[in-house]
């Protein structure tokens, strides 16, 4: 009887979590999850309303300055752009009112 060697893979080094290197593990903190207060968010719907105001101010300011360098087609173009950029602000200012107006209303119906 002949019995056949069977060919054995070469031996993988297994590193058990015991003498794997110990790294510093930073500890990740999660926000406690809070309410954002409607003061909060009318804060930056208006400043955010704010930021597009003064964004259409500079474009009409600048439209204003080269006015007879440009074509009508360009200053049409730019009043577009700055009645676009005032309606969003408009809109801003809106969700804020409808916040502030929606938290006042819960908080007279709680007294």
């Amino acid at each position: 009887m002949t019995t056949k060697k069977s060919k054995k893979s070469p031996a993988k080094k297994v590193i058990s979590k015991k003498s794997a290197p110990k790294r510093p593990v930073a500890k990740v903190k999660k926000p406690a999850a809070k309410k954002i207060s409607a003061q909060h968010f009318e804060d930056v719907l208006t400043k955010e309303a704010l930021k597009l105001v003064d964004e259409a101010a500079t474009l009409l300011r600048g439209g204003i300055k080269s006015s007879q360098k440009t074509t009508s087609k360009a200053r049409e173009a730019t009043h577009k752009k700055a009645h676009a950029l005032l309606g969003k602000a408009t809109r801003h200012l809106d969700d804020a009112l409808k916040s502030g107006s929606s938290f006042l209303h819960k908080a007279i119906s709680k007294l």
